[in-house]
C-alpha cells in the first residue's frame, strides 16, 4: 500500500507494469484489495520496507510486542529464515520491533544455540540463519 500511496499520479497501467516486474513487493500488491487501498493508512497488515527486504508483516510486529524470551526468539529466527541472507539489526528491528536490548538478547541466545551466525562488529554486524534448533 505504501508504494501505491506514494505514487498517486500512477495510472492502472503503471500499477500493472510494476506488478509485472515481480519480486516481494509486487507479490504483496497482487493480494491487495481496493478496500485495503482505500482504508486508513495504518489499517493494512503489510508494510513495504525501504531496505529491499520482504514485506513487513505488521501482525508479527504486534505479536512480538506481547511475547518474551523463547517466543520472541522464534519470531527473530522466522525473520532470519525468510531473509535467506545475512542481515543487520536494523532489518530485524523493522520486522520484529521491540527495544534494542530485547533483540540483542534474542540474537545472543540464537548465536549461542548455533542457529545464527554473527559476522562483523558494531554497525557492520550481520546475522544469518544457519540451522534449526
Amino acid at each position: 500500500m505504501t508504494v501505491l500511496r506514494s505514487h498517486p499520479e500512477w495510472t492502472l497501467g503503471n500499477v500493472l507494469g510494476y506488478l509485472d516486474q515481480g519480486g516481494a513487493r509486487a507479490s504483496a500488491l497482487r493480494g491487495l484489495t481496493l478496500r485495503e487501498l482505500l482504508s486508513e493508512p495504518d489499517a493494512g497488515c503489510l508494510s513495504i520496507p525501504d531496505d529491499d527486504g520482504p514485506v513487513i508483516d505488521v501482525a508479527r510486529l504486534e505479536r512480538a510486542k506481547r511475547v518474551r524470551a523463547d517466543a520472541f526468539d522464534q519470531l527473530v529466527e522466522e525473520v532470519l529464515v525468510e531473509a535467506g541472507r545475512a542481515v543487520g539489526a536494523g532489518y530485524l528491528r523493522a520486522r520484529v520491533g521491540g527495544p534494542r536490548w530485547k533483540l540483542q538478547g534474542a540474537l545472543r541466545r540464537l548465536v549461542a544455540a548455533n542457529v545464527v551466525v554473527r559476522t562483523g562488529s558494531t554497525s557492520a554486524t550481520l546475522y544469518q540463519h544457519v540451522g534449526r534448533r
